[in-house]
């Protein structure tokens, strides 16, 4: 086994763990980062590229988070994110991003209001996420900055109630790998494959951070929030799940018609994300859905009126009408003809919960991200989670102290110990395929534990997931080749039941409704419920709620 000492391990390489890594790094930190994906993979890469700016009006941003964040939102991240953020988008510029330019006033940048914000504050990128995943990374690679690519960490090493490393596993090279770090950063992303195939996440989300985070000590915090973008492909079924924009992305005049041509919804972009995508689920209910089961959005009327061509005009710059094309065919991509639309799994509202500098409860912790929890409460205005990986990335970099010579240092038989207990877990005899488990589990979620809520499905959802839990646990793993996908899906696996239980009984705790989070049996907002949130905790294995 391969033992590194580092002052910080950060584990994932996405928008938030690279930016937290150049921050400590530059401070003369001795930083090591592992990645299941290549360095700037992940959602960042995939992302639409849009940024929110706090370079005017900070108390209107201020108040357009509290009030899509449904009031649940911790005021002190949002401060700190408010205070954190101040030029982190000409930072960004510095190091070779660029963002689109106002056609008409080219010295300045061009500002859009995507769904949620009451003025528009939001800047472009040219080539989406790419662009910007790219610029970070060049800035990281041009740091000495430790990478291991393709590894999984399997879990977060304790000593005397303090983070101290990490465990990790290469399944390309089945080798084992152990990291001494006093500061431990969790920036793993979200679990968006926990709904399957209806998520626009890449594959690699599965939950490590917040399934890591747990077995640390941690808690959650109002996991039963999950957002779904409501314009999401329904078919083919390679491309099911594919988001095409938020309710902006209906442009001034497009409606949401039923299978009868009835307007369901109209004054889109002035909706939230949620609002429009319980009212797609629930006129889906009803029986009036379309033929693949969503609602047609008609964008048509947009192409008679200069503003709905702007409109147009500002979705084909940034590339969303590329993924309309790929599905639907020309004419829907061009606003010409209504096409079908669902929601789609896209961002946790819910995570780790961490104070304003992005620490945990447990010593040596950290979170970051959207493994982090607690800064957009209910509901995410668009744009905004490039924005808090960016800020948060960096106030946790500058956080982190230089270790002294107290700090705990693990021993090679710590982490030996460790990684024989990982594998024990799984000697079992059964011929069950982790990817057919994970498949069981994501239906599950998606049917019982969407959009739409109420008590007998998600007590019948957690049920399910017991028994694919125990079904996990009699899976035997072989260590004795490279290119081990079998252990990686099946400790991803483990990952997301973790995280599959903590949503759904925080979803069972939560009995009203309020922003990304629809209970059928209790459909309005509870006065009891405000300002109240669902805490997550876990203890003997078991995972228990903390109101």
């Amino acid at each position: 086994m391969e033992i590194y000492h580092y002052d910080v391990v950060c584990v994932g390489s996405g928008i938030a763990g690279m930016m937290a890594s150049i921050s400590a790094a530059e401070r003369g930190l001795r930083v090591c980062v592992v990645s299941k994906d290549p360095i700037g993979w992940g959602n960042t890469r995939i992302s639409g590229g849009i940024v929110t700016t706090n370079e005017s009006n900070e108390k209107a941003l201020y108040d357009d988070l509290l009030r899509t964040g449904e009031q649940i939102n911790q005021k002190s991240l949002v401060k700190s994110l408010l205070s954190g953020s101040r030029n982190i988008n000409d930072q960004i510029e510095k190091w070779g991003h660029i963002y689109l330019r106002n056609p008409e006033n080219p010295k300045e940048k061009e500002l859009v209001k995507p769904g949620g914000h009451t003025i528009p504050r939001t800047l472009k990128s040219s080539n989406r996420g790419i662009s910007i995943a790219n610029s970070l990374r060049s800035k990281f690679l041009a740091l000495d900055i430790k990478t291991l690519e393709e590894v999984v960490v399997c879990e977060v090493m304790m000593r005397e109630e303090k983070a101290c490393g990490v465990l990790c596993y290469d399944w390309v090279e089945n080798k084992w790998i152990g990291i001494n770090a006093p500061n431990v950063i969790l920036a793993c992303g979200g679990a968006g494959m926990i709904y399957y195939p209806h998520s626009d996440n890449m594959r690699s989300s599965t939950g490590d951070g917040y399934a890591l985070g747990l077995r640390a000590g941690a808690r959650l915090i109002d996991m039963e929030q999950i957002q779904y973008i409501p314009f999401g492909i329904l078919f083919p079924n390679g491309m099911k799940g594919l988001e095409v924009g938020d309710t902006s992305a209906a442009g001034p005049y497009g409606v949401l018609r039923n299978k009868q041509d009835e307007i369901v919804v109209d004054d889109l972009p002035n909706k939230t994300r949620e609002l429009v995508a319980r009212a797609i689920a629930l006129e889906v209910k009803k029986g009036n859905g379309t033929p693949h089961g969503g609602l047609w959005l008609d964008p048509t009327e947009n192409r008679k009126h200069e503003d709905g061509e702007k409109n147009w005009q500002h979705w084909k710059s940034i590339g969303t009408i590329n993924t309309l094309k790929l599905a639907y065919g020309t004419k829907a991509s061009h606003w010409l003809e209504r096409f079908e639309v669902c929601p789609t799994q896209h961002y946790f509202m819910g995570g780790i919960f961490i104070n304003e500098s992005g620490k945990t409860e447990i010593p040596g912790l950290y979170a970051v991200g959207e493994t982090a929890g607690g800064l957009h409460g209910a509901g995410r205005m668009g744009s905004m989670s490039l924005f808090d990986g960016l800020t948060f990335g960096k106030i946790v970099g500058e956080e982190i102290k230089k270790p002294t010579d107290a700090e705990v240092v693990l021993k090679d038989r710590d982490f030996i110990l460790e990684k024989q207990k990982v594998i024990n877990q799984f000697t079992g005899k059964s011929d069950y395929k982790p990817i057919r488990l994970k498949r069981e589990l994501s239906n599950t979620m998606w049917e019982n534990v969407g959009v739409i809520r109420e008590e007998k499905n998600l007590k019948h959802a957690l049920s399910v997931i017991n028994k694919i839990e125990k079904k996990s646990k009699c899976v035997k793993v072989s260590f004795e080749q490279t290119n081990n996908h079998r252990f990686l899906e099946l400790i991803e696996l483990q990952f997301m039941i973790q995280t599959a239980k903590s949503v759904t009984i925080s979803a069972l705790y939560r009995q009203e409704s309020r922003g990304s989070h629809y209970r059928s049996d209790y459909p309005v907002k509870v006065e009891q419920w405000q300002r109240k949130n669902v805490m997550v905790k876990a203890s003997q294995e078991e995972l228990s709620i903390e109101g």
